[in-house]
């Protein structure tokens, strides 16, 4: 599933090409997306201008000149895909395409989501922080980097795994599986410990790991294993830069020891037992 860093990717891009643009055709396919129709699309969008995108963790907002905005987010293989008007990279035999946006210079967005468990949808701006997927959402952890005290007070007597804990949308919008075990490994915390009983120092090393992989992870367009792709259709390049996910068997690029791989919460954790060693104790939280 695209994560955070490949929305924020998607956001940069689109904000380079589709603001002020007016999409003069719309069309969209019969399927739906998760239990969501795309029908009524069409004529919301026909005549309008997109200003700039804006995201909260992994939703993406391309806001609209009339007071609203078009919501999505990518599920599992959602993609966007531009292409300027002198350019034929989008074909028009290409499957499971379902919006297909022209605007008036003949330039193309297109969104592409193959298993559709992907979300399109308008929403008035005005009410946007009362949606449904939005309003649970916690601070989006690139625009207000956590810190050390205020993922110590969010785990406070929590007794979920920490690694369960920064999935929780609720909690930090946008971490996903493969950057959680990323932050872990960097932080040297089991993924295994309840998130309550994680120390304060351990919170410290948390902390920075969650802007500094995000961040990096953004600076190499996001990581590709599969369906994930940019706007142009190029592969994100932080894979190479992975120590521990998918790397089940392999040693450890930071001690050699093998990469262990176990299912937390229906998800799959890949860790080092020797880099991440569960502590014998765990601290008090300390008193206020």
């Amino acid at each position: 599933m695209p994560e955070l860093p490949e929305v924020e990717t998607v956001r940069r891009m689109l904000a380079d090409h589709i603001p002020g643009r007016r999409i003069a055709n719309a069309n969209v396919s019969r399927h739906r997306l998760r239990s969501e129709t795309l029908a009524g699309l069409p004529h919301r969008l026909e005549g309008r201008a997109f200003a700039a995108p804006r995201r909260t963790g992994k939703f993406l907002f391309l806001d609209l000149d009339d007071g609203h905005t078009l919501l999505s987010h990518l599920g599992m293989s959602g993609r966007w895909l531009f292409a300027a008007a002198s350019e034929d990279s989008l074909d028009a035999e290409m499957p499971h395409v379902h919006l297909r946006l022209e605007f008036a210079d003949r330039s193309r967005l297109w969104y592409q989501d193959i298993r559709r468990f992907g979300m399109l949808r308008i929403v008035p701006l005005a009410r946007l922080s009362d949606d449904p997927s939005v309003r649970l959402l916690g601070p989006d952890p690139l625009e207000h980097p956590p810190t050390p005290g205020s993922l110590l007070d969010a785990a406070h007597r929590s007794r979920v795994a920490v690694k369960t804990f920064l999935l929780d949308q609720r909690k930090l919008a946008g971490i996903g599986n493969i950057y959680a075990s990323e932050i872990l490994h960097r932080s040297r915390v089991d993924p295994r410990r309840p998130a309550g009983a994680v120390t304060p120092e351990e919170w410290s090393r948390i902390a920075p790991e969650i802007t500094r992989v995000l961040g990096d992870a953004v600076s190499r367009m996001g990581t590709t294993f599969s369906t994930y792709r940019t706007i142009w259709n190029e592969p994100g390049q932080y894979g190479d830069q992975l120590l521990v996910y998918d790397r089940a068997g392999q040693p450890c690029r930071s001690c050699g020891a093998p990469v262990r791989r176990f299912v937390q919460a229906g998800r799959a954790t890949f860790w080092c037992p020797d880099c991440q060693r569960r502590a014998a104790t765990a601290r008090k939280r300390p008193k206020a």
